[in-house]
């Protein structure tokens, strides 16, 4: 790993070792208008506030978080968008930057999700190796979520349909090309969810994927975080709670502090 990798890599994972990331990218993957994030300045404010060390945005949304960024907090450049209105291929993924471009725009590593389930896999799988070879080259990590083809689906759906097995798959490729982290789904179920950690070799966090009840998304935090999770990868289960700054703290409280979802969940009363 370069200086330059570790540097950042550094910036990612905070002095305990841990890595909340908030996305603030939501409306590049859906046609949907989350209230939460109309305001990404906003929102980025909110979770960072609550002590998100990395915010994960679209290019374009950069220079529009400067005002509010930490000068300790990571940027990561979220890399597609998808055409949400089309009848015919609504998850078609569309990658808008380079490495080189994210690295003039400061960013310190970049995201994308990968299918490797449809018929576009072999397609994913080289977007990925050469996303890989682009990142060591400039110095910049590089992030997989590797996580279920359809991510808006409810998790029981997804587990129903995919099963544990397809996320180990797709995050042990992820390592297998030289990935530095992955996120991924919650398989409802923590044993299968350590065999995917201890199988992938590499640093893992849980996406926050649909909203869910506040009391409910902390508990499945405790769970994934005790089988080893590094972190997280969280969009409206920050940016629509209905306290964002302290959803985010009780989330890193989990992860930092090792306390449970229901005291953490507590906390957002006080």
């Amino acid at each position: 790993m370069s200086s330059g990798k570790l540097v950042r890599m550094n910036r990612i994972f905070d002095k305990t070792g841990t890595c909340i990331i908030f996305a603030g990218c939501h409306q590049m993957t859906s046609k949907d208008i989350y209230p939460g994030q109309f305001d990404v300045l906003q929102s980025c404010r909110y979770a960072m506030e609550g002590g998100a060390n990395c915010i994960n945005i679209g290019k374009g949304m950069i220079p529009k978080v400067l005002p509010a960024l930490k000068p300790d907090v990571a940027v990561l450049n979220y890399l597609p968008v998808y055409p949400a209105y089309s009848k015919e291929n609504p998850y078609e993924m569309i990658v808008t930057s380079t490495v080189e471009e994210a690295a003039r725009n400061g960013a310190d590593g970049l995201v994308l999700p990968a299918d490797f389930y449809s018929e576009a896999a072999g397609a994913a799988m080289r977007t990925v190796a050469e996303y890989v070879r682009e990142c060591d080259k400039y110095g910049l990590a590089f992030i997989v979520e590797a996580e279920y083809p359809t991510f808006y689906e409810t998790n029981d759906d997804n587990v129903a349909k995919y099963g544990a097995e397809y996320l180990m798959f797709a995050g042990r490729i992820c390592s297998e090309l030289g990935v530095d982290v992955i996120s991924t789904n919650y398989t409802n179920d923590p044993d299968s969810f350590k065999r995917i950690i201890d199988y992938v070799k590499i640093p893992v966090l849980i996406n926050g994927g649909t909203k869910v009840p506040e009391n409910e998304f902390l508990d499945m935090v405790e769970i994934v975080a005790k089988a080893g999770a590094k972190g997280c990868l969280i969009g409206r289960n920050i940016s629509e709670a209905k306290d964002p700054v302290k959803m985010t703290r009780a989330i890193g409280d989990i992860f930092r502090r090792g306390i449970s979802g229901s005291e953490a969940y507590m906390s957002l009363s006080v």
